[in-house]
């Protein structure tokens, strides 16, 4: 599925094991944003793929909006409010996109 984000397009794919452990090359992982080729994987037949899809779109949004991710520093409790607010709708519309998809 693709979708867009600040002038940025995404695709979500749904993956099995294999590839997932060659990504990530471990046996635990159920997402991963991938910056470089604008990907997120999700594992295939994982119990939680909405939430593993919602932590995922996170990264993405904080990627896209120039929050860096890449140096472990610490947000402040206000600024997680600010982004958790300002990312809720762009993760909720991908979302129900997704389900939709997820139906056909």
């Amino acid at each position: 599925m693709r979708f867009m984000i600040n002038d940025a397009e995404w695709d979500i794919r749904l993956v099995n094991e294999a590839e997932m452990n060659n990504e990530m090359k471990n046996d635990y992982t159920l997402g991963v944003t991938i910056y470089k080729t604008q990907e997120v994987l999700l594992l295939k037949h994982q119990a939680n793929i909405i939430k593993t899809l919602k932590h995922e779109l996170t990264h993405v949004w904080l990627y896209e909006y120039g929050h860096a991710q890449n140096d472990d520093s610490s947000y402040k409790y206000e600024d997680v409010c600010e982004i958790v607010a300002s990312s809720n709708n762009f993760v909720n519309e991908v979302v129900e996109k997704f389900k939709k998809e997820m139906e056909k």
